[in-house]
């Protein structure tokens, strides 16, 4: 009996216990902000930008505290949106460029920042459509578009592709399959195989995060978008979320669309490593579309 539970042991914490531990990292990451990559990590007066504090309230209930730059004299507008783990500053980056190009911004804090789970864009949707809806009805905008990052470009792929009022959208260093992301990011930063442990942690997570995240597939609705544009950017080796999802995306995207893959070799820091060319690209794709 006892040759048996030391057997058995091991077996059950390598069933049981690193999927739940793999899982919480991806229900309940830490928030941060790394000036290396971030940058700017307070406010929008880091760049002399006005703003204001405000509160997105989502279909389901949840307070977003968020920050709206308004653009004066403006009807456009645009939804930023971050990544896992990240917040409402993500989006500073860009913020300068494409305020001064005319548009209004909302740099949207998803509910993890609200003391929510994190879901990999699962229930984020309702956070980004509530922000289409803030820009709408709350400040009266009438040509809408959406920015995401990471997860962001995620979320944001899968609320254009519901949300008909958004007419253009951008999508940087995004996934295809939220699970096919998650399945190589543990193999390659814990050692975890896919078999028998990816499908014990996708479990965990549908139950512990009342999810379906097998069905996050941007790149199953990003085709329905058309034709209304969309833009890809992604670095060209990303060492987190890798090149070949932007690939997958591109090619099930229908027309009008395009791609920009440059030289950079770390997870969302385009913008760091070719700002003057992002801006250029970025604030010029929201121009010619919205």
């Amino acid at each position: 009996m006892k040759k048996k539970l030391f057997i058995l042991t091991p077996i059950l914490l390598l069933l049981f216990y690193i999927p739940w531990y793999f899982s919480t990292l991806v229900l309940y990451p830490p928030i941060n902000c790394k000036a290396d990559h971030h940058v700017y990590c307070k406010t929008p007066q880091e760049l002399n930008l006005n703003y204001e504090e405000v509160n997105v309230q989502t279909s389901d209930g949840i307070v977003l505290p968020s920050w709206f730059i308004p653009s004066l004299g403006s009807k456009k507008g645009i939804v930023l949106v971050h990544g896992h783990g990240g917040s409402r500053n993500e989006g500073l980056r860009f913020a300068k460029a494409l305020h001064q190009a005319g548009f209004n911004l909302l740099l949207l804090n998803l509910r993890r920042n609200a003391g929510e789970f994190a879901s990999m864009g699962y229930h984020e949707v309702k956070d980004a459509k509530a922000g289409v809806q803030f820009l709408r009805n709350e400040k009266n905008l009438d040509s809408i578009g959406i920015f995401g990052f990471s997860m962001g470009a995620a979320t944001s792929i899968l609320t254009m592709e519901e949300e008909p009022q958004i007419k253009a959208g951008l999508f940087s260093s995004g996934y295809a399959s939220a699970m096919d992301v998650l399945s190589e990011a543990a193999k390659r930063d814990f050692g975890i195989p896919y078999y028998p442990l990816i499908p014990v942690v996708q479990t965990y997570l549908n139950i512990r995060g009342d999810m379906e995240i097998e069905m996050v597939r941007p790149e199953d609705k990003i085709g329905n978008i058309s034709p209304r544009p969309i833009s890809i950017f992604h670095c060209d080796k990303d060492d987190y979320v890798d090149v070949s999802h932007s690939d997958r995306l591109f090619s099930k995207a229908k027309e009008p669309k395009e791609i920009w893959i440059p030289i950079c070799n770390r997870h969302e820091r385009i913008w760091n490593t070719n700002k003057e060319e992002a801006e250029k690209r970025s604030a010029s794709f929201f121009l010619k579309n919205l």
